[in-house]
């Protein structure tokens, strides 16, 4: 396939008012002139990058609120995005974590880990893939999943359950979707330097600037060059490609033993609820 070029060109992104999503349609306004559609829950951060891209680059910023925990927000979503427009770029990027004893993850958050992590990845990967297949394959999907999807991890067990699926949904979707024209890339980052490493408590254990932990511009970039060259799969950093092998090489059991025993040290010290 031949690259993407995004340029005077529409590129949806989930998850854009902070972090990896953040930087991502940073990058793709100033140097892929690419138009964004920013999807995100906070309306005041997505009016803050609106005016940040068009400002600076002159690009245009659809700004969409959304909720994609909510049934039929997806829909929505997809509805709004291509009224009036051809949308040539999905980026999958809105993910939740929860880290702790698995025994002490309430329903709630469960559910909303399964609706954001996976349901809404799936309903919106299947609406704007039909798009592209329906324009004769002028489209590219990148799925932002995570190195913890390679292998079981204990204390982030559900999120690398919903990482799991994504890596395998998105190779399976490239492949049946590859004869059409339509590219998918799973991007599946180590740990990076974002909100999430302090809103689910990780930060007491990794922070930024701790080796494997990425500063989300590094990675935005290693991601935004992925999709454009249409690659199926893409893990950024020598460390992470060299622990994502290990982790498809090794037993599982063992490599979930010494998760374990790292991630030990992050936890609270108050023994799990019964």
């Amino acid at each position: 396939m031949k690259p993407m070029n995004f340029r005077g060109r529409w590129v949806l992104i989930t998850g854009a008012s902070s972090g990896l999503g953040l930087e991502m349609a940073r990058l793709l306004a100033k140097e892929h002139g690419a138009h964004i559609i920013a999807v995100a829950r906070r309306e005041d951060r997505l009016l803050a990058l609106k005016a940040e891209l068009e400002g600076a680059h002159g690009v245009q910023v659809l700004p969409l609120t959304a909720d994609l925990t909510r049934p039929g927000e997806a829909v929505r979503v997809h509805a709004a995005a291509v009224e009036g427009r051809a949308v040539e770029g999905v980026i999958l990027n809105a993910g939740v974590t929860f880290f702790g004893h698995v025994l002490e993850q309430p329903p709630e958050s469960f559910d909303t880990m399964l609706a954001t992590n996976v349901t809404s990845v799936v309903r919106m990967s299947q609406l704007f893939a039909a798009d592209f297949v329906k324009r004769g394959g002028q489209g590219s999907l990148m799925l932002v999943a995570s190195t913890a999807g390679f292998a079981p991890l204990p204390y982030q067990t559900t999120y690398a359950a919903t990482k799991a699926f994504v890596i395998s949904f998105g190779r399976g979707m490239a492949q049946e979707l590859r004869k059409a024209g339509v590219s998918v890339t799973v991007f599946a980052p180590g740990g990076i330097a974002t909100e999430m490493l302090s809103l689910s408590g990780l930060d007491r254990k990794f922070k930024a600037g701790d080796v494997g932990i990425m500063s989300a511009e590094a990675c935005a970039r290693i991601a935004v060059d992925a999709m454009v060259h249409r690659r199926e799969l893409a893990v950024p950093g020598v460390l992470n490609r060299f622990l994502a092998m290990t982790m498809k090489l090794l037993p599982h059991g063992f490599m979930a033993q010494r998760a374990a025993a790292l991630y030990e040290g992050g936890l609270p010290k108050e023994p799990p609820t019964p």
